[in-house]
C-alpha cells in the first residue's frame, strides 16, 4: 500500500472495500498482472487505484477473482473467532459434581456405573454413559477436564453449544459400546470421560476434513492429511500413554473414530446453520437428561 503518486499519471478507482485486508487481497491480484496499484482511505472505505490504461484489464481479472470467491468460499479453520464459555463452565461443574458424589458413595457407585463389557453387552447400555462420569482419582478427572474442555471449546463454534455437547456425549457412549463389543467374551472394565474427550477431538478432525474436501482448492493430499495427522498425533500423545499404565487406549480410539464420523456428518448436513436456537437448547437439555436417565437406570439395576 502507498500514497497516490504526485505525477501527471492518471489513476482511476478499480474497487472500493470496507476492510483493508480485502483491498490488499485485490491489490495482489493486480500485482500478479505485473501492474502497479495504490490503496487509499477515502470516506470510510479502502479504495484500490490503478493506472487508467490498465483499468479494463484489471477489472476483468478482479471480476474473475470475485466469481471464484463466490463459487468457492475459503475453508473455515479450526480456530474459532469467539468461544462461548457458559457451557464449558457448566460441563466442568457437572463432571466435578459427579466426582464428588462418587467419593461420597463409595465402591457401590463404581460397580453400578463402570463400562464393564459383559454388563453392557447383556443389556446394561446405560453404562456406556455413566462410565464417562466416573474417575479413578483427582489426577484422572483433572486430565480429562483439561483436555475435554479444550477440545470442546473448539467444537462448540462449529456445531453450536447444545449439539456439540450431545455429540461429544454420544461419541463417548458409542465409543464405550464399541469397546465392549471388541472385548466380547472376556472381562474388561473401564471408567473416565476420556473416550468422550477423544470423541471431541475426532469431531474436530472430521469437521475440518470435510470442510477441506468440499473446497476444490484445498482438495489435495497434503491438505487432507494435515487434520488427520494432527488428530492422530494428539491421540497417540495423549490417548495411548506409557506401557504399564492403566489406560484404555482402545476406548480412546473408538471414541476418536465415532467423533470423526459425527464431525463429517454435522458439517455435511450444515447442522449448526440449519438448527434454530431453540433446537440447540433442546439438544443441551437432552444431554443432561440422558446423563440423568442413565444414572437412574444404573441405580435401579
Amino acid at each position: 500500500m502507498s500514497e497516490l503518486p504526485e505525477s501527471d499519471q492518471t489513476l482511476v478507482e478499480a474497487g472500493r472495500y470496507r476492510r483493508l485486508p480485502a483491498a490488499r487481497e485485490r491489490g495482489l491480484v493486480v500485482a500478479a498482472l505485473e501492474l502497479p496499484y495504490w490503496i487509499k482511505r477515502e470516506s470510510g472505505a479502502w479504495v484500490l487505484f490503478v493506472e487508467e490504461d490498465s483499468l479494463e484489464k484489471v477489472r476483468g481479472e478482479l471480476a474473475a477473482f470475485e466469481s471464484e470467491e463466490k463459487e468457492h468460499p475459503p475453508v473455515r479453520t479450526l480456530l474459532p473467532e469467539k468461544i462461548p464459555t457458559f457451557s464449558l463452565y457448566l460441563a466442568g461443574w457437572v463432571l466435578s459434581t459427579f466426582y464428588l458424589v462418587q467419593q461420597l458413595a463409595g465402591e457401590r457407585w463404581l460397580e453400578q456405573g463402570s463400562a464393564e463389557s459383559g454388563a453392557i453387552l447383556h443389556g446394561g447400555w446405560w453404562r456406556t454413559v455413566t462410565a464417562l462420569t466416573l474417575h479413578a482419582d483427582l489426577g484422572h478427572i483433572a486430565a480429562n477436564l483439561a483436555t475435554g474442555l479444550l477440545f470442546a471449546a473448539f467444537v462448540i463454534p462449529r456445531l453450536g453449544a447444545g449439539l456439540a455437547w450431545l455429540a461429544i456425549l454420544l461419541s463417548g457412549a458409542l465409543g464405550n459400546a464399541l469397546n465392549a463389543w471388541g472385548y466380547r467374551g472376556e472381562h474388561h472394565d473401564s471408567i473416565g470421560a476420556s473416550t468422550a474427550c477423544f470423541g471431541a477431538l475426532g469431531i474436530l478432525v472430521g469437521a475440518e476434513l470435510f470442510a477441506r474436501w468440499s473446497e476444490p482448492r484445498q482438495r489435495n493430499a497434503w491438505q487432507l492429511i494435515l487434520p488427520i495427522g494432527a488428530g492422530l498425533g494428539l491421540l497417540a500423545y495423549l490417548g495411548v500413554g506409557d506401557e504399564g499404565k492403566s489406560i484404555d487406549y482402545m476406548a480412546h480410539g473408538w471414541g476418536f473414530a465415532v467423533g470423526i464420523a459425527e464431525g463429517v456428518g454435522a458439517v455435511a448436513l450444515r447442522a449448526k446453520e440449519r438448527l434454530p436456537a431453540g433446537a440447540q437448547r433442546v439438544a443441551g437439555v437432552a444431554t443432561l437428561g440422558l446423563l440423568a436417565l442413565c444414572w437412574l437406570l444404573a441405580r435401579r439395576g
